[in-house]
């Protein structure tokens, strides 16, 4: 794709009020923001070279985030099929590989939008306002439902492996043998992992470089995924992997959930 700007096609370049920290957000590629650079450093893993849309920069996960069990919803009674894009499970939404549509857009802030795809059995239509500021990248997700329906967001950012981190939980979620996440709270391991936490016990914070990143959202649940030897992904949910199944959050007809992401951004010597 080239980086024309036009208003739903190439890349959108959003620049803080300093010119220290650029973002460049990709419409058609599920409204991710596919690169992040402070000063000259890149804090993202930029476009993937095998054209896997789940493997780069930081997209939405709506309307669940994470695995779901044998790609099946279980809703009201009834059973739904989703697309099985992790076999033999379904994962991270149904809007992060489709065209977004720019509704609002300014040197630092783009907001995008999109309905939530013949792949969900329920309608609705997402969000996603980015804005970038001298010290931070603000992200915010909203969903209105058209019809009453579980609903789950998140945001999976594919950072540059940090040369140093704080990612400490009070609690972690175990996967079972499939890898969906567990009841069971159990302790953080000092190894990698691909699991989800809740309760951070400090900030949340990485260094790239020299950038320093802190990430806060108010999501109840975080997946961290640091086995990648080029990357670690830190990932805000409304809850965790299969939770539309298991605890469902439902969204009332004509209702809207939101949520928000933000990361904090500092320059280091």
């Amino acid at each position: 794709m080239s980086a024309r700007l036009r208003h739903n096609e190439g890349v959108i370049t959003l620049q803080s009020p300093n010119r220290i920290v650029t973002a460049l957000v990709y419409p058609e590629f599920g409204a991710r923001i596919g690169s992040l650079i402070v000063g000259d450093q890149e804090i993202f893993i930029t476009q993937a070279t095998n054209g896997d849309p789940l493997s780069w920069g930081c997209y939405p996960m709506v309307p669940y985030a994470g695995r779901v069990r044998d790609a099946t919803l279980h809703f009201a009674g009834e059973q739904y099929s989703l697309r099985q894009n992790m076999a033999p499970h379904a994962i991270h939404g149904t809007v992060f590989d489709r065209p977004w549509h720019v509704i609002e857009i300014s040197l630092s802030t783009v907001v995008l939008e999109i309905d939530l795809g013949t792949d969900w059995p329920f309608s609705g239509t997402v969000q996603h306002r980015i804005h970038l500021t001298d010290t931070c990248l603000d992200m915010q997700l909203s969903v209105d439902a058209l019809h009453a329906m579980p609903v789950q967001v998140g945001w999976h950012p594919w950072f540059v492996k940090p040369d140093s981190s704080t990612l400490r939980f009070a609690a972690m979620l175990p996967r079972d043998s499939v890898g969906i996440s567990m009841e069971q709270r159990v302790p953080q391991p000092s190894g990698p992992v691909d699991d989800c936490f809740t309760d951070p016990e400090k900030p949340l914070t990485i260094t790239i470089g020299n950038v320093q990143a802190k990430l806060t959202s108010d999501c109840s649940h975080w997946v961290l995924y640091d086995m990648p030897v080029h990357a670690t992904c830190i990932e805000p949910q409304s809850g965790p992997p299969n939770s539309i199944n298991d605890h469902p959050f439902v969204l009332s007809a004509g209702a809207r959930l939101t949520k928000k992401f933000t990361i904090d951004l500092q320059q280091i010597t």
